[in-house]
């Protein structure tokens, strides 16, 4: 079954940045010539694994003259968040990085909803770690900006994990107030709202959201109660992939019961899983 409007060579590229910025910054770097543009050379490469040394070097090919107009490191909160322009794809995209510190794992708890507005709540801990510090605005002032002079680019937002959850609420946060159209790629996501937020989220018409998640990864099973995943899913086996429109799945599919193994968390292990099943 194909995957309406999102090509899995996207899904690819999205993945990639995904499972890098996990590294940018830390294990390796980029050096840019005075343009802004990757300059062919990778930094520190021997830090990286080679699925991921791999993966980068795959990307650079595709897209040579691919800019890195931001990264946003914020020491208070943890937050990372990468944001990078595609010329010949024509998109902006915004990366958030995991779960990957203590910092990142006290907002992961924070599981008490903050409300956004009416009926509309949100997990309180994902919310907190976008808000604080005026991460928010410094990542959509950004996005404004680049919107000036790139007005007909569509928004791609992503992540793994936490990142997944941010970039959920994000893209959505964002969707009201900007009219470009905005498509989430979120790879193992939690849940991040209640059935308002879901309710409200799917009616958003410049929004879209696919959602991966393997076959048992646990993370995609919480928070539990009166919390409701968004968008339509993509579930990745070893051997094949299930797509799901909106929720023609069963209450159980990402419940404890089925999805129970942290080791199917891993961004790897999406990214071999989605290498081998092609749409």
């Amino acid at each position: 079954m194909n995957i309406p409007l999102l090509k899995h060579s996207d899904a690819i590229d999205l993945l990639t940045l995904t499972m890098l910025i996990y590294d940018y910054g830390k294990n390796f770097s980029l050096k840019l010539n005075d343009n802004g543009n990757i300059d062919n050379i990778l930094e520190n490469e021997n830090m990286l694994n080679e699925t991921r040394k791999q993966a980068f070097l795959e990307i650079e090919r595709k897209y040579p003259d691919g800019k890195i107009i931001e990264f946003i490191s914020d020491e208070k909160t943890d937050l990372q968040v990468g944001i990078t322009l595609n010329r010949i794809k024509k998109r902006i995209c915004i990366i958030f990085r995991g779960s990957e510190s203590k910092t990142d794992w006290y907002y992961d708890i924070q599981v008490m909803k903050q409300k956004l507005v009416d009926n509309i709540y949100v997990h309180q801990g994902f919310y907190n770690q976008l808000y604080k510090n005026d991460n928010y605005n410094k990542i959509t002032n950004i996005v404004n900006e680049l919107l000036k002079e790139y007005n007909d680019y569509q928004i791609y937002v992503t992540g793994h994990s936490l990142g997944a959850a941010l970039s959920t609420l994000y893209g959505y946060q964002l969707s009201k107030i900007i009219n470009q159209k905005i498509i989430v790629v979120s790879f193992a996501s939690p849940r991040v709202g209640n059935n308002n937020f879901r309710l409200d989220f799917d009616k958003r018409e410049n929004l879209s959201h696919y959602r991966f998640s393997n076959q048992r990864d646990i993370i995609t099973s919480i928070p539990m109660f009166y919390y409701h995943h968004v968008g339509q899913n993509i579930q990745l086996f070893d051997d094949t992939y299930r797509f799901y429109h909106n929720y023609d799945y069963s209450l159980l599919s990402f419940s404890l019961f089925t999805c129970f193994k942290i080791s199917e968390h891993d961004c790897e292990l999406y990214y071999r899983r989605l290498l081998k099943n092609k749409w």
